[in-house]
């Protein structure tokens, strides 16, 4: 639901109801609906919200930290999204190493409960592919560490969907599709081509959505999928609010289809 940031939680409730979707995954983060400082409180009440209108939060976005996973524990929510991000001055392992602290360091609030981390992949600065993610949960509990695979960043990365899916599927809670191309802009000093990305309706990007269905009919996957309502305009900018709406319900419309032909 990051799109609409300044909704009120009744009104994006209605919205997605609406839209005709059967959750949604919630950011919590300044200045939006639920803020980091006072998830304890605000997440239940969302939970509420959405299961009023038929509706359940299966996943947050959010910092992984205990207060936040604490606040999933306690109003059931099944996934605290994370990415890990390759920070500078430390090498790629040293990077994973931290991620995993972080992550035992959470056991005893996941001890028990229904929620668990889900590492996503994400492409440029980050782990950014399916193996990536399951390199770094691999000693991890499996109970309370999870794979989420974005298969528009895979398609980014040149990782194939039905390989991505067949190496995290041990692991994996939830699947994010969007979809994405790149186009040349510029030349750098070198009159090297400057590549850079955008985000595209489903049908026109680099991943293969029917790929991706198909192989997870095979599968029986029963978990969620997340449409994470990422569009550009020609300019190059991000759409939110109303203007998501057009291109989210014809991928909606073309996920539907895809689920009616192969599951």
């Amino acid at each position: 639901t990051k799109p609409w940031q300044h909704l009120e939680m009744g009104a994006l409730a209605d919205l997605i109801a609406e839209l005709g979707f059967e959750g949604i995954e919630l950011p919590v983060r300044p200045g939006f609906q639920v803020e980091p400082e006072s998830v304890g409180v605000s997440l239940p009440e969302a939970v509420q919200v959405f299961k009023e209108r038929g509706l359940m939060i299966h996943s947050v976005a959010g910092d992984l930290d205990e207060r936040t996973a604490a606040a999933l524990v306690d109003s059931g929510v099944p996934i605290l999204r994370t990415m890990l991000k390759i920070e500078n001055g430390k090498s790629y392992r040293e990077n994973v190493e931290s991620f995993r602290n972080t992550c035992l360091s959470l056991g005893k609030v996941l001890d028990g409960s229904t929620t668990t981390i889900g590492l996503q992949n994400h492409c440029d600065e980050f782990v950014t592919s399916a193996i990536g993610v399951i390199h770094a949960i691999d000693p991890l509990p499996e109970e309370q560490v999870t794979a989420v695979l974005d298969l528009g960043h895979t398609g980014l990365d040149g990782e194939m969907e039905d390989i991505a899916i067949d190496v995290a599927w041990p692991r994996l809670s939830l699947v994010n599709l969007k979809n994405a191309i790149r186009f040349p802009e510029g030349k750098d000093k070198f009159g090297a081509t400057i590549w850079k990305r955008t985000w595209v309706p489903g049908r026109e990007g680099y991943t293969s959505w029917s790929t991706v269905i198909e192989e997870l009919a095979k599968r029986d996957y029963q978990k969620p999928i997340c449409l994470t309502c990422e569009y550009k305009d020609e300019a190059g900018r991000g759409l939110s609010g109303n203007d998501v709406i057009p291109p989210l319900k014809e991928d909606l419309a073309f996920l539907k289809e895809l689920i009616s032909e192969f599951y």
